[in-house]
């Protein structure tokens, strides 16, 4: 698994080196986010580096343009996906690695906790969201998107349901705390954010007719919402939407 083997690169380090010195923050120092207006996992790794306070280079690429399959980035990330994260000669691909990555090399304001015990809340929660939610997401998102509602309306309606189970379980955990992290924003939340908007993108770009309850999968969710209204709420987080989602408005 590729999680595991991000561990293991970890392990091999000296302890207590790496949570103890910071990465220079000289400008030819900064940390380079190579990223998609309205990929979901850039997104999550941009909202990852506000929380945490890190300035970073953008480096938007034009997915129309095929900036993503241009020699240059491909000699980055060969597969041609993002993001990508370069600090130096480090290169680092997949949106949760980079966040943990971010939690070892910074690590002020943790994403996934400043204890073993809120790691064993929050990581799960990840890796759960990770292998429920995202496979849903994406059929619903996709689908809607091209406006293949009708061809595909047995796959839509097999991830819609699980979407709103999913998304049933997540209200209840916000009856009952604010935030996906035990002691504030965390990993959890930024994955949740862009998946969310990302669903209502597609909700109000889609000339397909779709089901009232997945329309209404915020209005009907308060608890979830109101977490909705406080991490949108969150220093630097409004900075974060998707550029081009703001020029190309609901059809």
């Amino acid at each position: 698994m590729r999680m595991e083997r991000f561990f293991r690169l970890f392990r091999t380090g000296k302890p207590g080196s790496s949570t103890e010195r910071r990465p220079p923050m000289t400008e030819t120092a900064l940390p380079e986010l190579y990223w998609i207006s309205g990929s979901p996992p850039s997104w999550r790794v941009m909202l990852g580096l506000v929380l945490k306070d890190i300035p970073f280079t953008s480096r938007r690429l034009d997915h129309g343009k095929g900036e993503n399959r241009a020699p240059a980035y491909l000699a980055i990330n060969p597969t041609g996906q993002v993001p990508a994260l370069r600090h130096g000669a480090l290169v680092l691909r997949e949106s949760i690695a980079i966040l943990a990555w971010l939690d070892r090399a910074w690590p002020a304001r943790p994403l996934f906790g400043a204890t073993v015990a809120e790691a064993a809340v929050i990581w799960p929660r990840v890796m759960a969201f990770e292998a429920d939610l995202r496979p849903a997401a994406t059929t619903i998102a996709t689908t809607l998107l091209r406006n293949r509602s009708s061809e595909r309306y047995d796959a839509l309606a097999a991830a819609t349901a699980r979407y709103l189970d999913e998304l049933d379980d997540i209200e209840h955990r916000f009856d009952e705390q604010s935030w996906l992290g035990p002691d504030g924003p965390s990993a959890a939340d930024c994955w949740l954010y862009p998946t969310l908007g990302w669903i209502s993108r597609a909700l109000e770009r889609t000339r397909d007719s779709v089901p009232a309850e997945l329309a209404a999968h915020l209005a009907d969710r308060p608890a979830l919402r109101g977490w909705h209204s406080r991490f949108a709420a969150l220093p630097g987080v409004a900075g974060t939407y998707p550029p081009h989602w703001a020029d190309t408005p609901a059809t």
